[in-house]
């Protein structure tokens, strides 16, 4: 097992310098990949990234979350890796939870690791509706009322499991969290939740636009619904081989 850690990073600069001097404890590799942020902010992240030796790698435009992820994950898969931490640039997730990510990961090299948020008051009252929202439609999408909560952004991706995904993914913003754990259930990766505390900071910077992003994700059900026959007429097929 070769893990590296993976921080799409967007106008972050302030914010991940903290971030950045808790990770360099862990002694794991990481890749900061800057989608596309301001010049001033682009600076910063790459002056941080030098002086911890993280890889630094810039997305020339904006493509959000998911463009910046799957940046990464090429050039992880590229130099040899074979699981990715995936973990928000502004401090909302419980750093001191990667030791047990990975040692789970290490544990079920095949499954995708998920933090199953764990918040305190912090949270807005207006996010966590529309997650309760969100998760019931991903349990109309896998037919799993089990599944965790597929927004939380602290995760461990087997890489050469979910490689063949990348290339189906098509809401690389806000949606990207969740499309590519629906993929991964229904291609038949095990996904293991871990309770993690979750935080939202003080003056953090946040992207989350309530109206176009919450319309943006709508799009994302209408279309993981859309593929829903499709899903199910493989996997009829594939249990039909299996017998």
């Amino acid at each position: 097992m070769k893990p590296v850690i993976i921080i799409p990073c967007f106008n972050h600069g302030d914010a991940f310098a903290p971030v950045a001097d808790k990770l360099t404890e862990f002694k794991t590799p990481v890749i900061v990949v800057d989608d596309g942020s301001a010049s001033q902010q682009s600076k910063k992240i790459k002056n941080i990234c030098s002086a911890h030796n993280f890889i630094y790698i810039k997305n020339k435009t904006n493509g959000g979350k998911g463009a910046a992820m799957i940046t990464g994950f090429q050039y992880a898969l590229k130099q040899g890796f074979s699981h990715a931490l995936q973990i928000d640039a502004d401090g909302q997730h419980d750093i001191r939870d990667i030791p047990l990510f990975l040692k789970i990961a290490f544990s079920h090299p095949n499954d995708l690791i998920i933090g199953n948020p764990v918040y305190d008051e912090s949270a807005p009252r207006a996010r966590l509706a529309g997650r309760k929202i969100t998760n019931f439609w991903v349990m109309v999408e896998t037919f799993n009322k089990h599944m965790p909560d597929t927004m939380c952004g602290f995760r461990v991706y087997p890489l050469k499991a979910v490689e063949p995904i990348l290339e189906t993914i098509k809401f690389k913003r806000m949606g990207f969290d969740i499309e590519i754990i629906v993929k991964a259930y229904r291609n038949k990766i095990k996904i293991i939740p871990v309770p993690t505390k979750v935080i939202y900071p003080e003056n953090g910077v946040s992207h989350f636009h309530a109206i176009k992003d919450n319309f943006y994700i709508s799009l994302l059900h209408a279309y993981l619904c859309c593929l829903i026959p499709a899903w199910l007429t493989r996997r009829m097929f594939s249990h039909d081989k299996n017998k």
